[in-house]
């Protein structure tokens, strides 16, 4: 129990000062959705949330967590270099990464991992679709979800 609540806080002030981090121009988002890991061993579907600083024009440090509902694993992160590759329209974005990810299942395991970020902007929010691929598991992830609109400081 007290190590669920030490990782928490652990999670919680990373990410806070990966956000604190940011320079004057700084853009960042904030969101979530589900993600769905297809392990040769497991499957699982998980509750996602995830944070993004974009740095400049063509990069974006991407930071993905999360928690696995009734599966053998119980959570993962991801942080992910994403390059803003280029639009098929206006209305979609097509983001390649690469990174490294984190999964807990009764040992911690780490991986490289690759993948495309699919964003479709609406009026309110930013819809995304990342596949990905973890190369040390062999696994397939795929998540879904929405984001909140850029925010500058």
């Amino acid at each position: 129990m007290i190590r669920i609540k030490t990782f928490r806080i652990t999670t919680l002030l990373l990410i806070a000062g990966f956000f604190y981090t940011t320079t004057a121009r700084a853009q960042f988002y904030f969101g979530g959705g589900m993600k769905f890991n297809n392990n040769s061993g497991f499957k699982a579907l998980g509750l996602n949330a995830k944070g993004a600083y974009g740095f400049n024009e063509k990069f974006d440090i991407n930071v993905d967590a999360t928690y696995y509902i009734a599966a053998k694993a119980s959570w993962s992160f991801d942080f992910d270099f994403q390059y803003r590759l280029f639009n098929i329209s206006e209305k979609v974005f097509v983001r390649p990464f690469a990174g490294l990810n984190f999964l807990r299942t009764t040992i911690t395991e780490n991986s490289l991992s690759l993948g495309a970020s699919l964003r479709v902007p609406a009026e309110k929010y930013t819809y995304y679709v990342e596949p990905r691929w973890i190369l040390d598991g062999s696994m397939f992830v795929f998540s879904a979800g929405i984001t909140y609109p850029v925010i500058e400081r």
